[in-house]
């Protein structure tokens, strides 16, 4: 049975309890937000809460919850991506000293799962809200949805709950939107804009408002808008400056007398730019038992430590297509405050690491608190420790607004730090304008992503393009070549598979006829031969039983400047001891092959 609130007060203080919410600190902007979804002309959250029902209470904290249950699943995703199908119940999260079990991001998922959701729609940005008026205009009648619309009198449709609709609407009235415009009664693309304006309507309705006193407000706050949120009241609001409810419940409504294939294609046109966009779901009736149990869970309590994981997941996810290699000792993902290697970009080329933490020294950081040395939340790294080594760092803030002094230090010395990278601040709260005094030496390097959640497409591709321009495009062994002098290829027992493969011999084939030195290593250099010679020679010669390389690639590079090694992972773990410039592994397609370009 559904507990009993007098008020939505009293069920807030229950949630706020069971919760765990910092309204004091780290959940202070939660009250903000709950008070703008519930009432934006109330002072104070306990004002918005006396102006509606404890349903609507609930709904706006559902919205609240909604980022970080998708944050939850793309973990969940990391988490399967690396390995955790397998031994699942024993894999877990280790954020410095806090652990979170691979079940309870299940079990938190599964109960919100089990919420029903009124309606499941894209969740548009404000720059994207007028997609179906953009859509018209391409036709090649842009009238044809829009006859009508503009004369004396309210516009007619000749649907009958549509036009009552419009009618109250021109007098001011936002009224209950009309059934025969309903998601169900459109195919695609169709039914999401549906959607979004049934949801629009609902939540103005909600909030008991009238057109006149939504601008009115409106002004007086000075136009502000959230514009990763198609749907937040402000945003509302800026539409529908332009009318924008009026003119596309019209446009929707006139698609019902086109033709059935053009309604299809515009369905489809729809569909496919609205793919592009993260859902959210407008839940119904909601009881409080429901937010109650989720708000109980482990993962919970760990919400905003799990934030800087999931970039993590993002920088993961713009490498899809990698062959990608997580480390994961004893079925653990680990974040700590200290340098961990989080996983390896395979297919990179130059190989990549991803790291947490990874120390780097600076003289005189400016940043408060740093000490020599700088440790950005997470850096891409090609083979090497010179700082020169790392193409993109990446810093994680969680801030409900700009903290000026911190991120412009950060990004300074990051910079500094790392003199070949892209240096970019994201922040779970906005980030305020490009700063103009650094240098620009620094500055050119310098980004800054604000309001980075699952929900803001916009963020999310700025981010993702970022990172997928540094990794690049998968590259696996039948696409590599070898424009150095000398390819040494390890003929050591361990490589025996490989060597017979016909893969292998395929791909060694594509240097004959090219003046490539090919020399033959396992514990010393056995001998330099042609690339046609390979096979002979392989017929007539045992394998080595080292695979100590160490000795004959020192030989080589007193005469090379660089090498491509053909190895395997035994052959990749004798490098280390190499005093050189520069090591870049790419992986192969062929068993345990490993492509190594050694720079002397």
């Amino acid at each position: 049975m559904d507990k009993v609130y007098e008020s939505g007060l009293e069920a807030w203080r229950a949630l706020q309890q069971i919760g765990g919410l910092e309204i004091d600190g780290r959940d202070a902007d939660l009250l903000d937000k709950l008070r703008e979804l519930l009432c934006p002309s109330a002072f104070t959250l306990e004002e918005a809460l006396a102006r509606r029902s404890i349903e609507q209470f609930l709904r706006a904290l559902f919205q609240i919850i909604e980022p970080f249950a998708a944050m939850f699943s793309d973990i969940l995703e990391f988490f399967e991506q690396a390995g955790a199908r397998r031994g699942r119940t024993q894999w877990r999260l280790r954020i410095d000293e806090s652990l979170v079990e691979f079940q309870h991001f299940e079990e938190f998922l599964l109960h919100w799962r089990e919420i029903e959701a009124e309606i499941d729609i894209p969740a548009l940005d404000l720059g994207n809200a007028w997609m179906l008026n953009d859509l018209r205009l391409e036709l090649e009648d842009p009238d044809t949805l829009s006859q009508g619309l503009y004369g004396d009198g309210p516009p007619v449709t000749g649907i009958a709950d549509v036009d009552s609709w419009l009618t109250a609407y021109e007098s001011g009235e936002y009224s209950t939107f009309p059934a025969s415009l309903y998601p169900d009664q459109f195919q695609g693309g169709l039914a999401d804009v549906a959607g979004i304006l049934l949801a629009a309507v609902s939540i103005l309705r909600d909030q008991g408002e009238t057109r006149a006193r939504l601008l009115e407000a409106h002004y007086a706050r000075g136009y502000r808008v959230v514009a990763g949120d198609a749907l937040h009241p402000w945003s509302i609001a800026q539409s529908e400056t332009d009318y924008w409810l009026r003119s596309h419940v019209f446009y929707l409504a006139n698609t019902l007398r086109l033709p059935a294939d053009q309604q299809d294609a515009l369905a489809a046109s729809l569909k496919e730019k609205l793919e592009r966009f993260p859902r959210r779901r407008i839940v119904g009736k909601l009881a409080i038992e429901d937010l109650e149990r989720i708000l109980s869970l482990p993962v919970w309590k760990q919400r905003y430590e799990t934030y800087g994981v999931w970039i993590a997941t993002r920088i993961a996810a713009a490498a899809d297509g990698h062959d990608i290699e997580y480390n994961a000792p004893d079925a653990g993902l680990r974040f700590a405050f200290s340098e961990t290697l989080i996983a390896d970009i395979e297919t990179a080329s130059p190989r990549l690491s991803l790291y947490s933490e990874k120390r780097v020294p600076l003289a005189d950081p400016v940043g408060e608190g740093r000490k020599c040395a700088v440790q950005p939340d997470y850096s891409l790294w090609k083979q090497g420790a010179d700082p020169a080594a790392c193409p993109l760092v990446v810093e994680v803030k969680h801030y409900k607004k700009r903290s000026a002094r911190n991120f412009r230090d950060a990004l300074e010395d990051y910079a500094r730090a790392h003199p070949a990278a892209e240096v970019v601040l994201v922040n779970y709260g906005p980030v305020g304008a490009e700063f103009t005094d650094l240098d620009t030496s620094v500055s050119n390097r310098c980004r800054m992503i604000g309001n980075l959640t699952p929900l803001n497409r916009n963020a999310l591709n700025e981010f993702r393009d970022i990172v997928r321009e540094l990794v690049g495009e998968p590259v696996r062994g039948a696409a590599i070549g070898c424009d150095d002098e000398v390819l040494a290829i390890d003929v050591s027992a361990s490589m025996s598979d490989i060597l017979e493969s016909e893969q292998f011999k395929s791909w060694l084939s594509q240097f004959e006829g090219r003046s490539v030195d090919l020399v033959l290593v396992d514990g010393a250099v056995r001998t330099t031969i042609s690339v046609g010679e390979f096979g002979s020679w392989r017929a007539a010669n045992q394998l080595g039983s080292s695979t100590s390389l160490k000795t004959p690639l020192q030989e080589l590079l007193e005469k090379y400047g660089r090498i491509s090694l053909f190895t395997d992972s035994d052959g990749v773990d004798g490098l280390e001891e190499l005093r050189v410039s520069g090591i870049d592994i790419t992986k192969f397609e062929i068993g345990a092959a490993r492509l190594v370009t050694i720079t002397r």
